[in-house]
């Protein structure tokens, strides 16, 4: 097991939006070595993961005091102890109350200096105590569904390479995956051939031609924060939120959020990620001008969240629409989730895992959860969307909308990219490689490759890293799955009756889009 080093970047940078202040120091990173790590206690080695070192996820629905009395006596055995791991916004945190995914940092009881690894203490007690490590879980790190090829040559939020050094088990490198060769991926890394580059869009903001609505579709992303943008002010029909003491609530700015009219000076590289929601947005945008954006940070332009915050997010956006829904509130209520972004499981027990607990509620309440398939060319389980399901047949009174994977195509909308991973079922495929949305305004530090000046006039070659015009090209699940998204969002919107947000009308309505969208043709 490789683990990250003491100068990798410890935590997203503002990804809360609280005005540049840093999320406390996220504990050393491993990644699962199936070749020296504990096996399964079926004798079966674990599949390449990412995860903290040192934190489980309590997941007891229940919150029996008695269970959290025998996890202690348990680890015990094992010279260990626990604490509950403090909220990363702020918030109380209260063990003895149910939860779908409560973090625990683990801790030494005799020897302070001996590295402790969850993996091990997982088996371990799996071993020993298997009703009590059934309801405990890896808390594993989070990466979007980017065009950065899991981490082949180094692309991990580039934090100092160490992703890069894992042993090739991502993309199937090693041979452990049985993925493509990395080389054959990074082509479409490469600007012209899908890879990141500025390009100029001759279309106006699609939302002055959305049709009014008696309630519009919202479409939730807990990703990156959305940049400020032409197309994203502060009436475009955005909302930004934020996690503060277990609740969302809006996010104030000492600035407008509009864009400046000038454009920005020249900066330094920022994060491989930057601008991974703004991207996304245009794409919902693009595809359902009536839509709503609700914008929840989780991640800063690393593109790193640790599984127990994005709970955190999701159970108080549960909550959020559970109150809406409970007391006829249609602005508390959201339609689609959009996931673009997953880690890889260890074994089979994501299925009945902390993230698959909580989305079956969701699904329950009448929410479409929509995720990506991940990029690594592999069939190994990418957790939410290795979650998805057929469709139901027949719409009963307990159907629900199950999870719906996304898969990229390349842009002749007839073939899969070769990066699309090859989950046991993909709900659909959509546009994946070379699309074009909006990025942030920014201008990096690279220049044209030629220039020349005749007065006021500078002509000169494409600028690489220049995107002051605000639009780009770019690749990834990440991004063929909000296209999916506001097909979803405009299924709704033609199935009718959006001001009914009873659970059971939004699930018969989440249950016919699925049907619709997911019949339709790769686009």
């Amino acid at each position: 097991m490789s683990e990250s080093g003491p100068d990798a970047p410890q935590g997203a940078n503002d990804a809360s939006g609280t005005g540049g202040r840093r999320r406390p120091e996220r504990p050393p990173v491993r990644a699962l070595d199936p070749a020296t790590a504990l096996r399964l206690t079926d004798g079966q080695p674990p599949l390449p993961a990412l995860y903290l070192s040192d934190r489980l996820l309590l997941n007891d629905q229940e919150g029996r005091p008695r269970s959290l009395g025998d996890l202690r006596d348990a680890l015990a055995e094992l010279e260990l102890d626990y604490e509950v791991t403090p909220r990363q916004d702020g918030g109380p945190r209260d063990i003895d109350q149910p939860s779908w995914g409560t973090s625990i940092t683990l801790r030494p009881t005799r020897s302070p200096i001996d590295p402790i690894d969850a993996w091990t203490v997982l088996q371990r007690l799996r071993e020993r105590h298997p009703a009590i490590a059934e309801n405990l879980s890896l808390e594993h790190v989070l990466r979007p569904a980017d065009g950065y090829w899991g981490g082949i040559g180094g692309y991990w939020g580039g934090i100092g390479g160490y992703w890069g050094g894992i042993g090739g088990y991502w993309g199937g490198i090693g041979g452990y995956w049985g993925g493509i060769g990395g080389s054959v991926l990074q082509e479409y890394s490469v600007p012209g051939r899908g890879g990141r580059m500025p390009v100029a869009l001759a279309l106006p903001d699609p939302r002055l031609r959305a049709r009014p609505l008696d309630r519009a579709p919202v479409i939730v992303v807990p990703d990156t924060p959305i940049a400020p943008h032409p197309w994203f002010k502060d009436d475009s029909g955005v909302v930004r939120l934020v996690l503060k003491e277990g609740k969302l609530v809006p996010l104030l700015t000492e600035k407008p959020v509009d864009p400046p009219i000038s454009a920005p000076a020249p900066s330094e590289p920022v994060g491989l990620l930057q601008g991974h929601a703004t991207f996304i947005a245009g794409l919902l945008r693009q595809g359902c001008p009536e839509a709503t954006i609700l914008s929840i940070p989780v991640m800063g332009d690393d593109g790193v969240v640790d599984e127990s915050y994005l709970l955190d997010v999701l159970q108080a956006l549960l909550d959020r629409h559970v109150h809406g829904q409970e007391h006829d509130d249609d602005s508390e209520v959201v339609d689609v989730l959009n996931l673009s972004m997953g880690y890889y499981a260890e074994d089979r027990t994501y299925t009945s895992g902390p993230v698959a607990d909580l989305l079956d509620r969701f699904a329950e309440r009448g929410i479409l959860v929509v995720a990506g398939v991940g990029n690594d060319g592999t069939d190994a389980p990418f957790v939410p969307a290795a979650l998805a399901a057929e469709v139901p047949q027949r719409i009963t009174a307990k159907a629900v909308p199950p999870v719906a994977s996304v898969g990229a195509s390349n842009p002749d909308g007839s073939t899969v990219a070769l990066f699309s991973n090859n989950l046991p079922l993909v709900s659909a495929v959509r546009a994946g490689v070379s699309v074009v949305s909006t990025l942030p305004l920014t201008n990096g530090m690279g220049q044209p490759s030629s220039e020349v000046r005749s007065g006021d006039t500078v002509r000169c070659t494409v600028d690489p890293d220049d995107y002051t015009g605000g639009f780009g090209v770019w690749s990834g699940t990440s991004f063929a799955t909000p296209v999916f998204a506001a097909e979803l969002a405009t299924a709704l919107v033609h199935e009718g009756h959006l001001t009914d947000v009873s659970p059971s009308a939004m699930r018969r309505r989440g249950i016919r889009a699925l049907r619709t969208c997911i019949g339709r043709a790769r686009s």
